[in-house]
This record gives C-alpha cells, structure tokens and sequence, in this order.
C-alpha cells in the first residue's frame, strides 16, 4: 500500500493536524495546494488558535466578521500583551489590565475610586487602546485628546513600551513644585509623573499574582486548606494616610515570612519596595487593657514559637486610644491572629529609609490591619476581588523579580 501524501488525507484529519500548528505555519500552509489553502482559512480551525493562544472564544463584536480576521488583524501582533502589569510611573507605579473587549485590546489603569475607603471598587482609567477592525492604530488615551502611540512588547522579558507620538498632549508643568509642601491630591502627583514618564516612553512590567497553591504546605490543615489564621496571596488596598489608598501584593517568602510589596508606592517608599515584613513564627496576644495603649504594645517583646499556626485562637481585638485610623471601614472587634512584624518607612524620595516594628491583624481572608507603633496609627488592607485577565505570556519573570524578590 501506497503512502498517502499529505493533501489526500481526509479533511477532519487534516484540520486536526493543523490545530497544532502556530499561525505562522497556517500561513505557510496556504501556498503548498488549493485544497489545504482552503482548509486553512477555516474559522473553526482559527477559533481554535484564538483559544489555544489567548484565551478567547467569542469575537464579542459584529464589526469583525471572523476568528481569522481577529487573529490576523489583532491577536497576533498585541495579543500577547493580554494580562496584569505594574506601569513604571516614577516612583508611584501603577496597576494596568491588558484585556479584550468586543473587538478592541484595551489597556486600563486600575486606581482607587476613594481617598480613605479601602473597601471601595478599583476605578478604571483608559490608558490605550488597539481596534481590530481594520488592523486599527493604537490609540494613546482614547477619549481625552485621542492620538497615536506605538506598542510594543519584549517577549521574552513580558514588558510592554508604551510610546507616544504626541508627547505634547501629556505636558504637565511641573518645574518648581515642591511635592512636600503644596499637598497636592495624590491624583494630581501622579498626573505629573505620569506626564513626564510616558513622554519618554511608558514600560508596563507583567504582574504575576501568586495563586493559594503558593502557601508553603507546613502551614496548611491537614485537609489541604488555608488555616483562618493566616491569608491567601493577592491584591490588597490600603490606606496610607496623605498618599490615600495604595495596592499592594502580598505573598509567602516561605514558611515564616509574608512579604507585602507595593504595587504602587508614594513619594516616601516607592512602588516595588516592601512595606511589610510579617513575621508567622511571632504571634502576639495582647490583653484588652494593652491593646489601648500604644506604649504597653511597643514595650511587647517578639517571643518566637514553633508551635502550628492553626494552634493560635481568635482573640479581641480593639484600636489603641491614643492610635490614629487610617480608614472609614469599620474593623471587625475580634481577629484570628495577630504577628509581630515590620514595617517600612522614609523621608521624601525614599531617603533614610528603615523598618520599625509593627503588628499585623489577621481579620479575616480578605482583611487584615496593620498597626504602625511607632507611627501611631492603625491601617486597613481589604482584598481587591476583582478578576483580571491572565496573562497570556506565562514565563515572563514578573515586575517584583526585576527588584530580587524571587518567590
């Protein structure tokens, strides 16, 4: 028996083989015969590439008229831009979502929509935008003064350069300000940086959200589940007194450590550093009496135990009376755990910066509290919940390493 050759194959065989291809082989394909050049323009076949490649199984839009008219016109030059990142806005930061919607990849600024309520819904800025329709050019903050700016993404490190054309639509005057002094609303600040970055060209370093399976396992149950007295990996919003709200990511460094790090940071301590260390082997169960007074809870020595995290019990929980809140959220009266930790502060511009102690209150999963001793004030951080797009690139370091923080 003859071999057959590849265009004799039967056609549910041949688009099975071609399912495996990459868009750049289909391309390739379509000039060998008639029949596979055909075959390769199947929008079952190209809706299977959209799926395999980006996540998306719906168009969402009647402008585009075919998985194939997506792939070729948007997906296969901004497509791998699709996820989380943290944008480079001087010492600020930034979150940015990459996502698709109905026909047109949109980078969207997710910033806090309240100055105190950590509780309150992230609010969305449209930073760029890519149409689909016509293999449209990217559009530098649509809907204000609209212009074009080019995009670009390093594959291998996951960064996408964000280049204006009309750098003139973003100048901000800010020669002569005196940050420290004119108390401008922390939105206002960073409209200025942002002006000054992006006219130099805006990087958006991926983000990438540790997932539960992160928790080291000698801190899980028996069963495998998260102990109440300690928290899940993820977004937070906290409040940073005159800054406002700020993100934060928090993550295990292993067994006895959680790392809160900035995603976006202030004037003091920049986005990207650290700005809680707390320390799991150091739990704390202070009294009522000490809890309202800040200076018994600074006379409080750390006394380290091995004993298992599940062991600790729910204790009262109150806010030192002479402790200045951060947040409009009321707090829950009793927490599941309470740590000793550290916590970090600077001058302006990040100078003399150290870590102080602190205390850290587990509240719940999506609450925690961060007591400031030395500082005397008490901070909210509630769980962002909101579900953004993966990011399609899956072996890109993230923004933290970039900083040596390799989890």
């Amino acid at each position: 028996m003859s071999a057959l050759m590849l265009d004799q194959l039967p056609e549910i065989v041949l688009l099975r083989i071609m399912q495996f291809c990459s868009a750049e082989d289909l391309v390739s394909l379509q000039s060998t015969c008639k029949r596979i050049h055909d075959l390769s323009g199947c929008d079952v076949l190209w809706k299977t590439l959209c799926v395999r490649d980006f996540g998306i199984d719906d168009i969402g839009t009647t402008a585009i008229n075919s998985f194939h008219t997506l792939y070729t016109n948007l997906l296969f030059k901004y497509g791998y831009m699709l996820g989380l990142y943290q944008s480079q806005v001087g010492p600020l930061g930034g979150l940015l979502e990459v996502r698709y919607q109905k026909g047109v990849i949109e980078g969207v600024s997710w910033e806090p929509s309240s100055m105190e309520d950590v509780s309150a819904p992230l609010k969305e800025y449209l930073y760029f935008s890519v149409s689909g329709y016509e293999a449209g050019q990217p559009q530098c903050f649509p809907g204000l003064d609209s212009h074009t700016c080019t995009l670009s993404i390093d594959k291998d490190r996951g960064i996408i350069t964000q280049l204006c054309s009309k750098k003139a639509s973003h100048s901000t005057d800010s020669s002569g300000m005196d940050f420290l002094h004119l108390n401008l609303d922390p939105r206002k600040v960073r409209q200025i940086f942002l002006s000054d970055t992006i006219r130099k060209g805006l990087e958006h370093h991926p983000l990438i959200i540790p997932s539960p399976s992160s928790i080291p396992s000698s801190l899980l149950n028996k069963d495998h589940s998260i102990p109440r007295q300690i928290f899940a990996p993820g977004l937070f919003q906290g409040s940073y007194s005159s800054h406002g709200l700020e993100t934060i990511l928090f993550t295990f460094k292993d067994e006895n450590e959680m790392l809160g790090i900035k995603v976006t940071g202030d004037t003091n301590v920049f986005a990207s550093k650290a700005t809680v260390k707390l320390l799991l082997r150091y739990p704390v169960a202070p009294s009522i009496t000490e809890q309202k007074s800040l200076k018994d809870l600074k006379n409080m020595e750390p006394s380290r135990t091995d004993a298992p995290i599940h062991d600790i019990v729910e204790q009262p929980f109150v806010v030192p009376e002479d402790c200045y809140e951060r947040s409009t959220m009321t707090h829950p009266s009793k927490c599941m755990a309470r740590y000793h930790g550290l916590g970090q502060i600077a001058a302006a511009w990040y100078h003399g910066s150290r870590f102080i102690p602190i205390q850290v209150v587990v509240f719940n999963n999506d609450l925690i509290g961060v007591l400031w001793l030395k500082l005397a004030s008490f901070s909210l951080l509630s769980r962002i919940k909101q579900t953004f797009t993966q990011n399609v690139l899956k072996n890109s370091r993230g923004a933290l390493h970039e900083f040596g923080y390799k989890f």
